[in-house]
């Protein structure tokens, strides 16, 4: 049996990773994977900013960078 690899650098808030996956992997369940909580995050993906991660479906791929803003609260 073939198994498809998937291996890709990336740059997650200004580090450079190398990521090894057997499926291709949306950006949100890259940050899951990291335990951030999406209602507490903004991202900028490429240069776009998003967060409403329900309207963002994209795949990682070769060379993306990635850049994560946490908000916090207090008083």
């Amino acid at each position: 049996m073939k198994m498809k690899a998937f291996f890709f650098t990336l740059s997650l808030n200004g580090f450079r990773y190398k990521i090894f996956v057997d499926q291709p992997c949306e950006i949100f369940e890259l940050l899951e994977f990291l335990d951030y909580k999406k209602e507490l995050i903004i991202i900028e993906h490429n240069g776009e900013i998003y967060n409403n991660f329900e309207a963002v479906n994209k795949y990682l791929k070769k060379n993306d960078t990635i850049e994560i803003i946490t908000i916090v609260g207090g008083g």
